[in-house]
């Protein structure tokens, strides 16, 4: 029997979403109409008896509504490092306990907010932590309410801040860069042009089109590149995928974004030999070069470099220096040739974000 994969994962990611939005709110589907506010009492939103730790740290969320109170219960066979208290929307420190085994603590809600209880355990031990609420008005105890894990990026590192990194992704032209390669019947016997392409300094890798044509007007396609890339890296799941291999040939989120792009549009008369080099000097010699063994005239990037092709999507290594050079070559000896070339440089991004939580009304 086949199974509809997508469909399962969202149903496990409802059903997740649910369990997590309910944590500590009981149904009020069957609430007596008689509930008032002096009949409002402690209500456990979070439990766990003679639970065990090996060491190290546990955090659990839980949310109080404006005009609620909240009490906690914690006791351990042995003492704690730490046991503190975390306004989730400001990021404060509402109490902290520091070589503690028991704690008994109250506290008001001052405005709809998500909490944290973190523990910082010294040695391993059993323990049990209890959160009640009481509601501060019937409208908060008839309440549905749900807490929602957020990522948030932040400027600078904190205590709580974990370190990720990202891809980062620039345009290197205003427009397509246009060439014209003349075709072969010239006076040389020979059309050729090149140019540099300055990529930003930290580059890692630079995706490029190029479209060859016999057609000297330019398409709705030419000057898309940046945002085809925007596109499918929005669209790849970046969780467990590397940015960078050592391995040319190896899986990266570079290699992801470029098998999601189309080559341009092709014209299948016209072609082009097209070369890439990592230093300028093999420029003059493919420049003065007349014959047809190219490996043994000139260095250029054999990898990416393409003899005879038509329009083509590439992903390149930045060179040491800073520049890539692209050469062309005319292969037609009855028109000209014409060429849009469009680069997105690609980098790695630093940056930190933590993990709060925030509650939603339903």
């Amino acid at each position: 029997m086949n199974f509809n994969t997508n469909f399962f994962t969202a149903a496990i990611l409802t059903l997740l979403s649910s369990c997590m939005g309910n944590s500590g709110d009981q149904s009020k589907d069957l609430i007596s109409p008689e509930v008032t506010l002096e009949s409002l009492r402690y209500e456990s939103v979070l439990s766990q008896k003679d639970n065990f730790n090996s060491g190290g740290g546990v955090q659990k969320a839980y949310y109080g509504l404006s005009k609620d109170t909240i009490r906690l219960r914690f006791t351990s066979d042995n003492i704690i490092r730490a046991l503190f208290i975390l306004d989730e929307r400001s990021g404060r420190v509402i109490k902290r306990f520091n070589n503690v085994s028991v704690v008994d603590f109250n506290y008001a809600v001052q405005y709809d907010n998500a909490f944290t209880i973190n523990i910082d355990f010294a040695s391993e031990t059993y323990y049990s932590l209890e959160v009640l609420k009481k509601s501060g008005t019937v409208e908060n105890y008839l309440s549905k309410v749900k807490i929602i894990r957020d990522s948030v990026v932040v400027d600078t590192k904190t205590k709580r801040s974990i370190s990720g990194r990202g891809l980062a992704y620039e345009q290197v032209f205003n427009e397509p860069k246009k060439f014209i390669v003349s075709k072969t019947l010239s006076v040389s016997g020979e059309s050729k042009v090149y140019a540099p392409i300055e990529v930003p300094k930290n580059t890692v890798e630079f995706i490029y089109t190029l479209r060859i044509s016999g057609d000297d007007n330019s398409i709705s396609e030419d000057g898309k590149l940046f945002e085809e890339v925007s596109k499918a890296t929005r669209k790849i799941k970046v969780l467990g995928v590397p940015l960078w291999e050592s391995e040319g040939t190896g899986s990266s989120l570079s290699r992801e974004i470029l098998n999601r792009l189309f080559p341009p549009l092709k014209d299948e008369d016209y072609t082009l030999n097209v070369f890439f080099f990592d230093k300028d000097k093999e420029i003059k010699k493919f420049l003065n070069y007349a014959g047809k063994e190219y490996a043994e005239a000139f260095e250029y990037d054999i990898n990416n470099s393409a003899l005879s092709t038509q329009s083509r999507v590439g992903l390149i290594k930045k060179p040491r220096s800073g520049f890539s050079y692209i050469g062309l070559q005319s292969t037609s000896t009855f028109k000209n040739t014409f060429a849009w070339l469009d680069v997105v440089a690609l980098s790695e991004k630093s940056f930190e974000y933590e993990i709060r939580y925030r509650v939603i009304k339903e």
